[in-house]
């Protein structure tokens, strides 16, 4: 789609990627375009295929709580690298392990095979009662 030769004005580098961002002027509060870092689109992949690799869906003989210190590990050290800048592009990923999450207790719980809508608010419930059990949700990530 790109016309004509223009220069490269974006690079990854240690997971990070560099590019011009709209940024707030913390003087002034007016936005301006910036150039900022923020975590790679290959990062963002990269942990998606360890989810995947992780097969969360099939740790039905775990309860939520062994879960969730299977998972912690894994998300604390995401989070302490990647979110140090623009911490909210992390927000993807864990609405994506939301999701998986839902389809674990569906797995896991006869009651909710059928429901999509009653896994979902059990996963609400347990978000509300205890939000401190996954760190993303400490956080108020995903």
């Amino acid at each position: 789609r790109r016309q004509g030769t223009h220069p490269i004005v974006k690079f990854d580098f240690l997971g990070y990627s560099f590019q011009p961002r709209t940024t707030k002027s913390p003087r002034t509060g007016n936005l301006f375009l910036g150039y900022d870092c923020a975590i790679s689109i290959s990062s963002k992949k990269r942990i998606a295929d360890k989810l995947e690799e992780l097969n969360i869906v099939g740790l039905t003989y775990k309860s939520i709580v062994g879960v969730a210190q299977f998972l912690n590990p894994f998300i604390r050290g995401w989070i302490n690298y990647f979110g140090k800048f623009r911490t909210h592009e992390l927000n993807p990923i864990f609405i994506w392990l939301n999701k998986r999450l839902i389809r674990w207790a569906r797995k896991r719980y006869k009651r909710y095979r059928i429901s999509i809508k009653r896994a979902f608010q059990w996963f609400s419930r347990v978000k509300e009662q205890f939000p401190s059990l996954f760190y993303h949700w400490q956080l108020g990530l995903g």
